[in-house]
């Protein structure tokens, strides 16, 4: 099969390296290093853009906006000057799912066939080839492309037969990442001033109830002081504000992941438009106070660890109800769904007992008061100590709201019956 990629940046050239050796390659950049990198491999860079849609029978890209795929595929130069009949486009940009359902509508006017396969798990997964893959459109077109799409992971999910679905599972899955990255991080923060090394701490969090894939990559990250990886806040802020955006037209309420793009906006505020993943971790030493590895004396008897734990999982469950109410909101089954959040960054344990329990009828054994005093212990003993706290105090508001209807006591699994009240949606998983 005659494959092009368009795009070979850092997410883009590590899932096209894997098309070299199986199949005959085309490629284009702006950068010509790039293509001469991938000339090195074996691939053929290719003299247009019209010549690549011409010569291959799939065509990637993988660009920073769905702006400059539009401008690829319909710009002056574009892939629609060689495009013809029975051609498949895939789109692998952290896009718009309605720009891409746009682009897509133009080309089924030609008979050409336009996927999205957005990815999860970062640049180190792609390499890796353990990536997760997002995809959506005419199901056909799914079943052809899928020799090539395999070439790069096994771990593919289909969001739905509509153009442009994948994309948004994939800003959500962004914000999940964010939001439970940021209140991983200052419940840290906040566990270590109060007497807890990281190194005491990150096994506990990964291995318990609060387990997610910050406390399973990033804080052991920060423990061996090696880089989490180089992506551009300013493309995280993009992927937050269409989450929020999609919020906004669904009319569910996103308190939670406000705050988490908040967090970004902040960083690149300080640290400018060159802020990246690897930022994030000193600017909330910065705004929490606290070193992630400096000790503390044990300030106090309770159990901080325990504390910590029963903490982020609630904090975990309620970014996890937050994002399901919008993707049901919108129509997505919630079992694809969850599962595609569960194989990429978005995992995280509460996650999946909430799938687990919305499919079975299964409720958890911690209630609404457990994580209560939980986070009431937590934010008593930081009165004393100053740590900043963006999410903490909100979840807390979120659990007191729910007990007040529910009653201390009640499973935090009927959580979800505040989220589908103020969300008017229903939370249901086959």
């Amino acid at each position: 099969m005659k494959i092009g990629y368009v795009g070979l940046g850092a997410m883009g050239g590590a899932l096209a390296r894997w098309l070299v050796a199986d199949h005959d390659l085309l490629v284009w950049d702006l950068n010509p290093a790039a293509m001469a990198r991938f000339a090195e491999y074996g691939a053929t860079p290719a003299t247009s853009l019209p010549d690549m849609a011409r010569a291959c029978d799939i065509v990637f890209l993988c660009l920073p906006r769905s702006s400059n795929v539009e401008a690829a595929i319909f710009g002056d130069g574009g892939l629609v000057g060689g495009l013809a009949p029975g051609k498949i486009v895939i789109d692998q940009t952290s896009g718009v799912g309605a720009e891409t359902r746009d682009m897509a509508r133009r080309l089924a006017a030609q008979g050409v066939d336009m996927l999205d396969a957005p990815v999860a798990g970062g640049v180190p997964s792609a390499v890796g080839g353990t990536i997760t893959i997002m995809l959506s459109g005419d199901d056909g077109a799914q079943a052809r492309a899928m020799p090539a799409l395999r070439a790069m992971t096994s771990k593919i999910y289909r969001a739905s037969g509509v153009a442009g679905d994948a994309q948004s599972v994939k800003t959500l899955n962004n914000m999940m990442n964010m939001v439970f990255r940021v209140a991983t991080l200052e419940l840290a923060a906040l566990a270590v001033r109060l007497g807890v090394p990281m190194g005491e701490l990150t096994p506990a969090l990964e291995a318990g109830v609060a387990g997610n894939f910050t406390c399973r990559t990033v804080l052991p990250a920060i423990i061996a002081e090696r880089s989490v990886g180089d992506f551009a806040l300013t493309l995280m802020l993009k992927d937050n504000n269409q989450a929020l955006e999609l919020g906004i037209a669904a009319g569910v309420p996103m308190p939670l992941s406000a705050l988490g793009r908040a967090a970004v906006q902040m960083n690149i505020n300080i640290i400018g438009d060159h802020a990246g993943l690897d930022h994030v971790m000193p600017f909330m030493e910065q705004a929490t106070g606290v070193r992630f590895m400096d000790t503390f004396d044990r300030v106090t008897d309770s159990d901080v660890t325990a504390l910590t734990i029963t903490a982020l999982a609630a904090a975990n469950r309620a970014i996890a109800y937050e994002i399901l109410s919008v993707a049901a909101k919108m129509g997505m089954d919630l079992t694809d769904f969850g599962r595609i959040l569960n194989n990429g960054s978005a995992w995280n344990r509460e996650c999946e007992n909430i799938l687990d329990e919305l499919s079975s009828g299964r409720a958890s054994a911690t209630t609404l008061g457990d994580a209560i005093d939980a986070m009431r212990g937590l934010e008593a003993l930081n009165l004393k100590h100053g740590v900043t706290t963006l999410i903490l105090g909100e979840v807390r508001a979120i659990y007191e709201t729910a007990a007040r209807e529910l009653g201390m006591g009640a499973s935090v699994s009927f959580l979800a019956t505040l989220y589908e009240r103020v969300g008017e949606v229903t939370l249901r998983a086959a």
